[in-house]
């Protein structure tokens, strides 16, 4: 092997990850976005080059392999317990009195010096999920999700996916990294992304996470890697769990080497020399969490002697040197003015209370999704009602309680729909929740069009919500493949739209009709479908004929479809409206392919399962399973009885020997670039 590469490569990951400490542990990026993408393409560039150096740890290694079809155990060798709670500054000082007392009757006040001299250190409590990171000998190799405390999830793979995770510690010093050594934290996702990713949800008729932590823990806990990585999932480490003979004092000495491994701590850490120090931290948080870009439900008082943890211990449940100060949601008091409906692309209808503007967590809050017309009949909520409202994990303003007492006589029941408030045309009943299932219904055309045309579907710069509601009142559209029939004449005369705006788009809505398939399997507003799902279909059907073809049972084999979804898509195609706007966006010249697909023959590959093994010499693995999924092949990392191919690179191992016996195809190389050359 060339000396010289293997420097390379080496120097290229030490940049790497020196860049990645800058950007998520310090804040300070050095370099533009530009210039560390071009250090990522050459590193994958010599690692596709060459395969044998490539390693677990080398920053282009954070998505691999195949998805996982359930999580393993995992036992924590240091149980995460939990931490109690107190919620006012009388119990915050009554813990400090425990711990002094517990000192006292230990006779352990000589071990520490006097009482006033015990130091806490006072943290963000932040609303996320907590995980455990292994190290060993400074590379990550496995992490799991807290669980009960004794028994967690092994989500290794996911966490890989977290760039805040450096999978290999960022110390240059190696005297100081442990052998073994645990990092505890706390996973979350950052309020503006939050935002987004609820927002696609919505757009693609999934349902919204109800807050931050759940949108965290769910994204977790996907079976798909790939999918985790497009979820933006960031780290605060806190603590150490296990780190065996490693010399930490404190607390605040453990919180400095994390740091320095490259793993970030939130900023926000005090060293307090007494409780009253530390309970003016807490309570000066209070009123400014609201200006952070994530989540605090309170704030975290550890004792900063580690001695001390040790000489406290633990109850079966928590730790007895630590608490949580947690902070009440904030409320607030306001009248429901009235209460309309939404009616949503995939015709959901939701109630949503009108309310009289009221400041709220940083905001002024004038609206409430109700949720369902059920959750109106349960509390009870009317027009005129005074209610009190706070923000689900501080950002969706929601009705927490009607003021029964404050009733005058003068309120309004709220009448349940029997009909689309946009199209009159009746409602269904599906759960709880009510639908209108009329194709032509304008309210669902215009969320349809909205989303067709969104940066995450067919990406139509210019054509935003408030021209597509002029288009469609004043009916010069109805449906989203009449975009693509829009004259400059019809634009020009609408409010803010003078010529040259108007030619701007027409040649914006020229070029999306070359977007790939997956693009417009996203933009058709199936339900349940959003980008990765579209990804999904387009991978495995080439063309939007052959999805509109497919059966329930080829798409319920499909990883990640599933029943419900594949209904959905079964439904959606059957409708003879939905039949005749593809059929204009085709006539249109729209692309219906995919563009890396060789669809029109792929009756060699399309539908057969492969599984990829040994090494390779002209390809890496990565770009041989991207050429099987992108001409509609399945990819599999186990020998089966439908296994279809086996691709055998040198030293194949167990599963060349295992195909063998079940009569499985095997190919090399060349026999598989025959293969996809027959196309």
């Amino acid at each position: 092997m060339n000396k010289n590469v293997i420097e390379k490569i080496e120097n290229l990951r030490a940049k790497i990850r020196y860049h990645d400490g800058k950007y998520y542990v310090d804040n300070s990026p050095e370099i533009a976005d530009y210039e560390y993408d071009q250090l990522m393409i050459e590193l994958r560039s010599l690692e596709s080059s060459h395969p044998k150096l490539i390693t677990p740890d080398s920053p282009t290694q954070r998505v691999g392999g195949e998805p996982v079809s359930e999580f393993t155990s995992f036992e924590h060798r240091v149980p995460m317990l939990s931490i109690d709670n107190t919620y006012s500054d009388e119990e915050l000082r009554e813990f400090d009195k425990r711990i002094r007392r517990m000192l006292k009757d230990a006779h352990l006040n000589d071990e520490v010096g006097q009482a006033d001299d015990i130091e806490y250190v006072v943290e963000h409590k932040i609303d996320g999920i907590a995980i455990t990171l292994w190290y060993e000998n400074g590379v990550f190799t496995r992490g799991a999700t807290r669980g009960n405390g004794f028994r967690g999830d092994d989500v290794t793979t996911n966490l890989r996916t977290v760039k805040d995770i450096p999978l290999r510690f960022l110390c240059t010093d190696h005297t100081e990294i442990p052998p073994e050594i645990e990092i505890r934290g706390e996973i979350y996702l950052p309020d503006k992304d939050f935002q987004m990713l609820n927002q696609g949800r919505e757009e693609a008729g999934e349902a919204q996470f109800a807050n931050p932590r759940n949108a965290a823990a769910g994204s977790l806990k996907l079976l798909d890697p790939n999918t985790t990585a497009k979820r933006p999932l960031r780290l605060f480490a806190y603590s150490f769990g296990f780190y065996g003979d490693s010399k930490f004092t404190t607390h605040i000495e453990c919180l400095e080497s994390i740091e320095k491994f490259g793993l970030p701590v939130n900023p926000h850490y005090k060293l307090c020399k007494d409780i009253d120090e530390a309970v003016s931290y807490c309570n000066s948080w209070e009123a400014k969490k609201s200006d952070l870009d994530y989540q605090v439900d309170g704030m975290v008082i550890k004792v900063n002697s580690l001695e001390l943890h040790d000489r406290l211990g633990s109850t079966s449940k928590a730790p007895r040197w630590v608490i949580s100060y947690k902070y009440h949601p904030e409320e607030a008091t306001t009248r429901i003015e009235a209460i309309t409906v939404q009616v949503g692309k995939t015709g959901t209808l939701t109630p949503v209370a009108e309310l009289s503007p009221v400041p709220l967590s940083g905001t002024t809050v004038s609206r409430a999704s109700l949720h369902n017309f059920d959750e109106i009949e349960r509390k009870d909520i009317r027009v005129g009602d005074n209610v009190v409202v706070q923000k689900a994990g501080e950002i969706i303003p929601q009705v927490v309680k009607v003021l029964v007492g404050k009733r005058t006589g003068n309120e309004k029941r709220f009448d349940v729909p029997e009909r689309c408030p946009a199209c009159e045309s009746e409602v269904t009943k599906e759960e709880v929740y009510l639908k209108c299932y009329n194709p032509l219904c304008t309210a669902q055309a215009k969320r349809r069009i909205i989303y067709f045309a969104s940066r995450n579907a067919m990406d139509i710069e210019g054509l935003g919500p408030a021209l597509i509601e002029q288009l469609v009142d004043k009916k010069v559209i109805r449906n989203y493949a009449d975009i693509y029939s829009l004259k400059l004449d019809e634009l020009v005369p609408l409010e803010r739209v003078g010529e040259k705006s108007a030619q701007n788009l027409i040649d914006a809505i020229e070029e999306s009709k070359a977007r790939d398939l997956h693009c417009l399997i996203c933009a058709l507003g199936i339900q349940n479908i959003g980008t990765h799902a579209a990804e999904v279909l387009s991978k495995n059907f080439g063309t939007l004929d052959r999805l509109m073809d497919a059966s329930v049972e080829e798409l319920d084999e499909i990883f990640e479809i599933g029943e419900i979804t594949a209904k959905s898509i079964i439904n959606f195609f059957s409708n003879s409206h939905t039949q005749d706007v593809i059929n204009k966006l085709k006539a249109a010249g729209v692309n219906v392919k995919a563009t890396h697909s060789k669809t029109d023959a792929v009756s060699d590959i399309a539908g057969k399962s492969f599984v990829v093994t040994g090494t390779l010499n002209g390809y890496t693995r990565k770009e041989i399973e991207d050429i099987i999924k992108n001409l509609s092949g399945k990819v599999s990392s186990a020998v089966s009885g439908k296994t279809d191919f086996l691709i055998a690179g040198e030293s194949p191992g167990s599963k060349f020997e295992k195909a063998e016996k079940l009569g499985t195809t095997i190919l090399n190389e060349d026999g598989f670039e025959n293969l996809i050359n027959k196309i």
